[in-house]
């Protein structure tokens, strides 16, 4: 099974970027089952861009399903689902598809940090319970999923590992070890965030990838088995 898979087009800032390199993904929409989007899809709540960026989206007409970035505000979140509705945004969600031969759940979330930003511990109430009550939900929803391949699409990476390349003071504030355990728990890990640090790496024999377009300029194409993935192009 073949995903693409693009996180941080932070529109306007890689809006053009992000159009070519869909034109050139679209010649090959027949060889992918759904395209992953992992947050960040407008830039610092400039939300007036997510009429440009469906008006580029709906070219694509294959299953289309994302998860929140923090650029997407929790109380612009419906505004992002109106203006986007092609995608099924899965906020602390599950889906389970039955592509035939199997089925596939996808299992989608904003993620959560080891560490609160400033922002957040200014800005957002009960932050730390937050991220603790999604720990908990993400792990039960995933304890549900029956699917024949498992796919786990966050923003914030769940493992630090896939960050070294940045600034290791900001490390947990970019990412969290504490859902690297669930890691385990599914065949591929979708990511985005980090515009710099490392592409791939592996947790518990799990590929993780992050495909924040800025780090990549591209959008890749994933292949995905029950038990491993592998990265054929783009």
């Amino acid at each position: 099974m073949r995903i693409a898979a693009v996180a941080d087009i932070h529109a306007p800032l890689y809006l053009k970027i992000f159009e070519e390199k869909l034109d050139m993904l679209l010649p090959l929409k027949d060889k992918v089952s759904f395209f992953l989007l992992a947050g960040d899809i407008v830039d610092g709540g400039k939300f007036g861009y997510l009429d440009k960026v469906n008006s580029i989206l709906n070219k694509v007409d294959v299953l289309m399903f994302g998860c929140f970035g923090n650029n997407e505000y929790e109380d612009r979140e419906e505004l992002v689902k109106e203006k986007l509705s092609n995608i099924r945004f899965l906020n602390d969600e599950r889906v389970t598809l039955d592509l035939g031969a199997y089925k596939v759940d996808i299992v989608g979330s904003r993620g959560v940090l080891d560490e609160p930003t400033f922002w957040q511990k200014k800005n957002v109430q009960g932050i730390e319970e937050i991220y603790r009550n999604r720990i908990s939900k993400l792990k039960m929803i995933s304890s549900e999923c029956g699917g024949d391949i498992k796919i786990l699409l966050l923003h914030y990476p769940p493992t630090l590992k896939i960050l070294k390349g940045e600034n290791p003071r900001f490390l947990k504030q970019m990412g969290s070890n504490r859902l690297e355990d669930l890691i385990r728990e599914f065949d591929a890990v979708i990511v985005g965030h980090a515009h710099r640090g490392l592409q791939y790496v592996e947790v518990y024999g799990t590929p993780v990838y992050n495909v924040s377009l800025p780090l990549r300029n591209e959008i890749p194409i994933i292949d995905i088995v029950r038990g491993k993935g592998l990265e054929r192009f783009f």
